[in-house]
């Protein structure tokens, strides 16, 4: 039943999108390879830190980890594409544009603290304690990776005056420049406890986002003219942070930055190839950006009791934990979050049909 209503979904969403002609269809796979990277980079976190440092093991999850490591850049690059990318033919109006995206973040946020905060109680790692509750939630540490939230909540306050100043700039590029060497500095220098909440971290990738909603055109050229330098300055910048981490590094913060800054523009140009081969499977990939927020919300969890339940059943080989986690933590998380948005969509649909049939009888 859920199958076939999943499979209804896909074909309604099939419709909607034949109409939407300049639709930025990248960003539903930039967002798909995204979600799947943080997923993978956390559980392989596990390999980093168990795997007898040195053994080939180690080097080989190190570099697999360290190479999705872009995830939050590109989480917010999609943050600033994504939320003005219909503002060129409407008004921007601040609390109108604050108001809607911070509902649709901070609610399903508060929802999450409150499941992690209540199965965190019950496998004994908190105990309840109302004003800790709280300033977990506002500091976004219930969880390790509820920081992102932090970050773009503080974006989303100052996003449209970024968005003011690079339309309005003569020379965007120059902004852009600008942006990136300050935030390469902040990034570099910002290192007092939870600094990596702090959003001038990551304020040049939310940049490069508006600056695609502006010159689309421009970027996909650019992009498409550019794939080998692209491409190969990914893989050289990897091994380098690869290298920076493993050896520590004082310059890892700076390589980590630029880094994340070409897997911007190497992701994007992965779903440019994306888009033209699954074509006619974009349905399903857009049902998979639309669960993307609940999949990040969600994983942790699902790999915290995978971690308790190997200890629990003494399964000491760190490869063995890691297949157990890669077929578990991936199709459970992805499957629960998209068949909870198929049903959130149909209920969604009812109301306005419910409404529609209501106005008509008036």
């Amino acid at each position: 039943m859920i199958l076939n209503t999943a499979v209804k979904e896909v074909k309604e969403i099939k419709e909607k999108n034949t109409a939407q002609n300049n639709r930025l269809y990248e960003l539903d796979y930039i967002r798909f390879i995204a979600c799947l990277a943080v997923i993978i980079v956390h559980i392989t976190a596990t390999g980093v830190t168990d795997y007898i440092q040195g053994s080939f093991p180690h080097i080989v999850t190190l570099i697999l980890n360290r190479s999705l490591k872009f995830t939050t850049p590109v989480f917010i690059f999609l943050s600033g594409v994504t939320n003005f990318y219909s503002y060129d033919k409407k008004e921007l109006k601040y609390i109108d544009f604050v108001k809607k995206r911070l509902k649709s973040t901070l609610i399903p946020y508060f929802v999450w603290c409150c499941i992690y905060y209540l199965a965190y109680i019950y496998a004994g790692i908190y105990k309840f304690d109302i004003i800790f509750f709280m300033k977990n939630v506002i500091l976004g540490t219930m969880s390790y990776h509820l920081y992102f939230v932090i970050i773009i909540t503080q974006i989303y306050l100052l996003g449209p005056l970024f968005y003011k100043l690079i339309k309005n700039s003569k020379n965007k590029i120059f902004i852009l420049i600008i942006g990136a060497v300050f935030t390469a500095i902040c990034a570099g220098t910002l290192n007092f406890k939870l600094s990596d909440r702090i959003f001038l971290k990551y304020i040049f990738f939310y940049m490069l986002g508006i600056y695609v909603t502006l010159e689309t055109e421009k970027f996909k050229t650019f992009v498409s003219r550019n794939k080998i330098l692209i491409a190969s300055g990914y893989i050289a910048i990897g091994i380098l942070y690869t290298l920076a981490t493993y050896y520590n590094w004082p310059e890892v913060t700076y390589i980590w930055f630029v880094f994340s800054a070409v897997s911007v523009f190497l992701v994007f140009l992965l779903s440019t190839y994306l888009v033209e081969i699954f074509k006619n499977k974009f349905s399903y990939v857009k049902l998979f950006g639309q669960s993307s927020y609940y999949i990040y919300l969600m994983h942790p969890l699902v790999l915290t009791v995978m971690i308790m339940l190997a200890a629990k059943y003494g399964i000491i080989s760190v490869t063995a934990r890691l297949v157990l986690y890669f077929l578990v933590v991936i199709p459970a998380t992805i499957g629960s979050c998209i068949i909870y948005t198929v049903i959130k969509n149909k209920i969604k649909k009812a109301k306005k049909s419910k409404k529609a049939l209501l106005l008509s009888n008036k």
